[in-house]
């Protein structure tokens, strides 16, 4: 029986937490499926891969060779100083079901654009980049309005602020006579 701290990527929290829902050791979570640890709350569909991808290592050391040697946690590595896992030892990721929407920064946007302008024929590029120096033409433009009316705005408020004050001017003026 091996200890569910044995496992790769398991520390004292995870392995707490595993043993909660009802996993004992190392061979009870090789045992299992993906989809069935993605259940517990906290391990999603890439980590749970990783748990049971390790625990099956952990439990059925490939070439006959010998199991892990067990450390203690204070004896474990540090995560960064790891050495990186053979790529043959990971499973596949799983896809989620909806692509997030990710915030780009205009840089980023720019540096697709200019990407996909590359892939582009000389001919698509041009059509492609007049398109856009038009729709940015447009947006100056509709930028170049709104700034207007609201500079409009401000100098009626004004006038209208300053007609009022002549306005009282007059009436005190007249309550004096």
């Amino acid at each position: 029986m091996t200890s569910l701290s044995d496992i790769q990527g398991v520390g004292p929290a995870l392995a707490r937490l595993l043993s909660e829902h009802g996993y004992s050791d190392a061979e009870s979570v090789a045992a299992t499926t993906v989809e069935t640890l993605m259940q517990i709350p906290g391990i999603g569909a890439s980590r749970a891969a990783m748990i049971v991808a390790a625990a099956q290592a952990l439990v059925t050391p490939a070439g006959g060779k010998k199991p892990a040697v067990s450390r203690t946690p204070s004896q474990r590595r540090a995560p960064t100083a790891r050495a990186p896992r053979a790529k043959a030892a990971r499973p596949a990721p799983v896809k989620p079901a909806k692509p997030v929407p990710v915030a780009r920064s205009e840089t980023e946007i720019a540096l697709a654009d200019a990407a996909a302008l590359a892939e582009m024929s000389d001919t698509d590029a041009k059509a492609g980049k007049k398109a856009k120096a038009a729709a940015k033409e447009a947006k100056a433009k509709e930028k170049k309005k709104k700034f207007e009316e609201q500079i409009k705005k401000a100098k009626e408020k004004v006038k209208k602020k300053s007609e009022k004050k002549k306005k009282k001017k007059k009436e005190k003026k007249k309550a004096k006579k």
